[in-house]
C-alpha cells in the first residue's frame, strides 16, 4: 500500500487546491495538495513536510478528516492551518483558492471528490 497525506487548507472561506503537473500520474487533475509518506512517517508529520516541500507553506494540523482507499493508494486527509509562507510551485502546474461550493467544478481526483460534500458541511 502507498500511504499518502493530503491537506485541506482553508483561508477566507476558500479552499486551496493544486493542479498536478502534466507529466505526473493523473496529470492536470486537481487535488488537495500533499504527497507520499516516507517509511514510518505518520500522516501528520508527512502533510507538514509535503506542504513545505511542494508549496513552501508552514502549516499545522488541526485534525484528521478522513481516509480514502483505492489500492494501491491509501490517502489520509487532514484539515490544516497556514502559519506562514508564500506559495511557490515546485510540483504543480498551478493552485487556486476556491469556494467550497465551487470545488466540484474542477476536475478533482476521485478520492478528493468524495470529501467535498463533507467539507461543505463544516
Amino acid at each position: 500500500m502507498i500511504n499518502v497525506a493530503a491537506g485541506i487548507l482553508e483561508k477566507d472561506g476558500k479552499v486551496l487546491i493544486a493542479q498536478r503537473h502534466r507529466n505526473d500520474t493523473h496529470g492536470l487533475k486537481w487535488e488537495f495538495p500533499g504527497g507520499t509518506l516516507k517509511r514510518d512517517e505518520c500522516g501528520e508529520d508527512g502533510i507538514v513536510r509535503e506542504l513545505k516541500e511542494e508549496l513552501n507553506l508552514d502549516i499545522e494540523v488541526i485534525r484528521y478528516f478522513g481516509c480514502y482507499t483505492e489500492p494501491p493508494l491509501r490517502i489520509q486527509y487532514y484539515l490544516v492551518r497556514m502559519l506562514s509562507g508564500e506559495i511557490k510551485l515546485t510540483e504543480h502546474e498551478q493552485v487556486a483558492w476556491v469556494e467550497k461550493d465551487r470545488l466540484l467544478e474542477y476536475d478533482l481526483l476521485s478520492g478528493d471528490r468524495m470529501f467535498v460534500d463533507r467539507l461543505r458541511a463544516i
